[in-house]
């Protein structure tokens, strides 16, 4: 099985033949995200972060501030609360990511599920580096 992440801008470029979401009751691979799609999914939800898209995930923290408050003054650069890769991996989480996962079998039937319908295994997540 070969799989394809689409993001926002390529999501906007098909619009011209728009994807149908294959429906639950005929979806044939795993509810699960594989680790590879993790990966590819983390690292280009990572990228749109750094060029500037919004943020998704609850703005509160425990403290009480919000994550751009304590962005700003945070003096450590290698901060979880300023790195991307972690806003990302949290967003995952959270189920607040707007991709789509396109899977291909080998025979050639695809199947194309929003990445918030898929289950995410929190071991594949590393949230401690």
């Amino acid at each position: 099985m070969q799989s394809e992440i689409l993001g926002l801008k390529h999501i906007k470029e098909a619009s011209a033949s728009p994807l149908l979401i294959t429906p639950r009751d005929q979806r044939k691979s795993s509810l699960y995200l594989t680790k590879f799609e993790i990966a590819r999914i983390v690292g280009e939800r990572a990228r749109e972060i750094v060029s500037g898209t919004a943020i998704k995930f609850s703005n509160e923290t425990e403290s009480g501030l919000d994550v751009h408050t304590i962005a700003e003054r945070c003096q450590d650069p290698y901060a979880s609360s300023v790195d991307p890769v972690m806003m990302a991996k949290m967003e995952l989480l959270q189920g607040k990511i707007p991709m789509i996962v396109s899977r291909t079998w080998p025979d050639g039937t695809r199947e194309v599920v929003p990445v918030k319908e898929l289950l995410v295994d929190h071991t594949l997540v590393d949230l401690e580096y």
